[in-house]
């Protein structure tokens, strides 16, 4: 997938499961941070490639020493991913909710690595069912052929998803933005 239809049906997937939990209303500022770091998360593992979004913006050209595909399209580059990131940012900020007395602020900056973590995650998901597919055991096993059901990388038929989790993220935007307004009577 392209880096933006990596980002809208990453967004989508999780803003679904945040209304599917019905948990979208309990901290807002929690999940729409969660949601906007899916959406950098999403475009993670392609900074191995020299042309991509995240590689020209990056002051390290990972292209030069990561072939693309590779390490960074693997679980064992997710867990690394995942490890260092908690560590650094536990570095900066403890992901631990603030309290203060009677009041519990949302943990955002967990949000903030959650949201990181899942978009990568779903970025090698994505990835699995292009014609390329994602070695998932790399570098300790390295499957050969391609996935049943694929998509070609910037094809018709990833256009398509990509105009389908667009309407879907409107869609759901507008349902919760309604419910924060309306909200539902509680049983």
């Amino acid at each position: 997938m392209l880096a933006q239809s990596h980002r809208i049906f990453s967004i989508a997937l999780v803003e679904f499961g945040l209304i599917a939990t019905d948990s979208f209303l309990t901290h807002p500022a929690s999940n729409i941070a969660l949601l906007l770091a899916t959406g950098i998360g999403a475009s993670l593992p392609d900074i191995d490639q020299h042309n991509s979004k995240v590689s020209r913006k990056s002051p390290i050209n990972f292209s030069m020493f990561l072939r693309h595909r590779g390490i960074t399209h693997s679980l064992l580059g997710w867990i690394i991913f995942a490890v260092i990131l908690y560590f650094l940012m536990n570095l900066l900020i403890p992901l631990k909710p603030i309290q203060l007395r009677p009041f519990v602020l949302p943990n955002i900056w967990g949000s903030l690595w959650l949201g990181l973590v899942i978009g990568y995650f779903l970025h090698l998901v994505e990835d699995s069912f292009s014609k390329q597919g994602v070695q998932w055991l790399a570098p300790f096993y390295k499957k050969k052929g391609r996935p049943l059901l694929y998509y070609k990388v910037g094809g018709p038929f990833e256009k398509f998803l990509a105009m389908i989790a667009y309407i879907a993220v409107i869609i759901m935007t507008i349902y919760w933005v309604w419910l924060m307004i309306y909200p539902m009577p509680r049983a």
